[in-house]
């Protein structure tokens, strides 16, 4: 029997409620109706002369930098740190450079190109991350990665893992996200011969490091209307460690009956649940190691990890990312699939309060998966990187129209 500690949630307002509904009727599907409306049914709007000069006015003011107004109006230019990554990385950030480009959308690139110097990371990239407060990479070698970790100070890893409708699914409907630890737990990267023939490895897990990973999951949850928060552990056989990460979730969670819901479940039972009933899961958190399993399953459930928008968090700042290794036997090739990228980066465009452009990339990714036949390999077709940019390119071009 699995353990599980649930907190009694109050009921909600309808409102609070449509963040769950169906895909037909969520919120971010009627925006994209919205433009997509707006662009194939140009024919029937007919607007004067004086509608057509304003709305020329107002995109020379959005292109000179404008006051944020927080809805996507007109804006001043942001800047991000871009780093292109290893293997395919390359030809990720060229496909999101081109889809930014034809959305104008109004972010000037701090591009790095090396992050590595000499074995260390390059303190350039740094700068720009420490300036920038946001940034976008590549893949990178878990290697070099744990660098940028420790040094930028990334403590958590999030994955946002939902169905795109019109591509399909054996395991029936699923949003979730999976917060992970990435500084911690088994990924602390403490290992030693003990004598020969006998190796250790040590789990680490401190009360601030757990303390700090709850705050975030509940800022998280409570911030984009989540319901239930359901932590993954081990703590019947880790009593210490595991039992630690689970004090500091159920010392938060205290601090938010009322407003969402809280449970604790085995490892073992989170993946169960997660492929038996991926409907019913909302946040999943862990520990490094256990978190890498629940994301690879949900991605999986969803589609592939190439599906999945992704970020890493620090106090400094956040840099979004896709869930993609280097591959480097396929980089160059133009067979990877650009989706979680651009996915990403409408993550990234709505954190910097930019979520006009944000629904417009994201609309015309959906639109690929929903009225085209375009899919890369891995996803049973045999299209290109490029020939996937390039349908969100003419889908964003046709909106525009």
């Amino acid at each position: 029997m699995c353990s599980i500690r649930c907190f009694r949630q109050v009921s909600r307002t309808s409102k609070q409620l449509l963040r769950f509904c169906s895909n037909k009727g969520c919120k971010e599907s009627k925006k994209c109706a919205e433009l997509k409306a707006a662009g194939t049914c140009k024919d029937s709007i007919k607007k004067d002369e004086k509608c057509k000069k304003d709305d020329l006015e107002k995109k020379e003011k959005d292109k000179e930098g404008c006051k944020d107004d927080g809805k996507g109006g007109g804006k001043e230019r942001k800047k991000v740190t871009l780093l292109e990554g290893d293997g395919v990385g390359s030809e990720l950030i060229s496909a999101l450079k081109q889809v930014f480009k034809v959305t104008d959308v109004p972010v000037d690139w701090d591009i790095v190109d090396c992050y590595m110097e000499n074995g260390k990371l390059n303190p350039q990239l740094l700068e720009s991350l420490r300036r920038n407060k946001v940034g976008i990479k590549g893949p990178i070698d878990t290697r070099d990665l744990k660098h940028l970790w420790k040094a930028f100070g990334l403590y958590a890893y999030v994955t946002l893992c939902r169905n795109l409708e019109g591509h399909k699914s054996r395991y029936g409907a699923l949003d979730c996200v999976v917060i992970r630890d990435v500084m911690e737990g088994e990924y602390s990267g403490i290992e030693h011969s003990v004598v020969p023939g006998i190796l250790q490895s040590i789990k680490v897990s401190t009360s601030a490091g757990s303390d700090r990973i709850a705050r975030y999951v509940f800022q998280y949850a409570l911030k984009h209307k989540r319901k239930k928060i359901t932590v993954a552990h081990k703590a019947n056989i880790m009593k210490l460690t595991d039992g630690n990460f689970l004090s500091s979730m159920r010392t938060e969670a205290h601090k938010h009956l009322e407003k969402v819901k809280f449970e604790e479940r085995y490892m073992d039972t989170t993946c169960l649940n997660l492929v038996m009933q991926p409907d019913q899961n909302d946040v999943l958190v862990s520990s490094s190691m256990y978190g890498d399993v629940l994301v690879v399953m949900a991605s999986s459930i969803m589609g592939g990890k190439a599906l999945c928008p992704s970020f890493y968090v620090s106090k400094n700042g956040l840099l979004y990312d896709t869930l993609l290794k280097p591959t480097r036997d396929i980089a160059g090739m133009n067979l990877i699939n650009p989706t979680g990228m651009l996915l990403s980066a409408t993550l990234m465009l709505r954190h910097l309060k930019l979520d006009s452009y944000a629904d417009t990339i994201r609309c015309a990714v959906e639109r690929v998966y929903k009225e085209t036949d375009i899919r890369t390999t891995e996803l049973g077709g045999s299209s290109k990187c490029s020939e996937v940019t390039d349908a969100v390119c003419k889908f964003i071009s046709e909106g525009k129209k």
